[in-house]
């Protein structure tokens, strides 16, 4: 994929959607990769109202095989995937979330009830049975798995946003899914912190720019995704001044 690409699937994505329905949006990057936007009114702090957040999915397709890499936001829009999964005639052949959260996990339970395979790291899964809320049906070891041989591959980088957080590369077209670890360009702030690991976000962002400094577009969990490094950049410039010291 070259740069001028790349930059027209990010134009084509801010346009329009390619799909959508009351819950979700779905957007085109690439033939093998489609953008899902779930919505949710979010909380961050208890002296503020509020808001209406975005959170990103993905659907990686392999022919007429589809991998989900996150669930969207909310039981609730599960239906509605399924159907535009059935109206393109793909086969979901598996889900790999990237961390515990309900914006990458809360689909879990309803694609197990479906009979589809699920994954999520042994961190993960830990982590939902301790809040009693569906865990994937397969377990790997944190630190790198390979999900769909050659074509899409889970990080974890260190804590950051989460105990638990991947990030997931897509070698053959040099894309970056960053999930929540990452923030967008657009935030200024580290949004909800509740379970972040404030010393050590920094540092695991800097393992992340040192092994993907080849991306060639980087997606946060939130917002929009941007060509090159500038979003691992920007997690790094607002994490620094957490850092531990030692």
């Amino acid at each position: 994929m070259s740069i001028s690409s790349s930059q027209a699937a990010l134009d084509k994505i801010s346009n329009q959607a390619d799909w959508s329905s009351e819950v979700i949006e779905i957007e085109m990057v690439l033939p093998t990769l489609y953008l899902v936007r779930s919505h949710q009114e979010v909380q961050l702090s208890a002296d503020k109202p509020a808001v209406k957040m975005d959170a990103n999915s993905f659907i990686y397709i392999d022919n007429q095989d589809a991998y989900l890499i996150d669930t969207p936001w909310n039981v609730s829009d599960m239906p509605d995937l399924m159907s535009w999964l059935q109206i393109k005639g793909l086969s979901l052949k598996g889900a790999l979330v990237t961390h515990y959260h309900a914006d990458s996990a809360a689909g879990l339970g309803y694609l197990d009830k479906a009979g589809f395979d699920t994954y999520a790291s042994d961190m993960t899964n830990a982590l939902l049975k301790k809040e009693d809320k569906p865990i994937a049906n397969h377990t790997f070891l944190s630190g790198k798995f390979e999900f769909v041989k050659g074509s899409i591959e889970a990080f974890f980088p260190g804590a950051g946003h989460s105990m638990d957080n991947l990030v997931v590369w897509l070698p053959g077209e040099q894309i970056l899914i960053g999930g929540c670890f990452l923030k967008s360009n657009s935030s200024n702030s580290l949004g909800w912190t509740g379970d972040a690991d404030l010393a050590n976000w920094y540092h695991s962002a800097s393992n992340v720019k040192a092994k993907y400094a080849d991306a060639k577009l980087v997606f946060p969990g939130h917002g929009d995704g941007v060509e090159g490094s500038a979003i691992i950049d920007h997690t790094m410039a607002i994490t620094k001044e957490f850092a531990s010291l030692k």
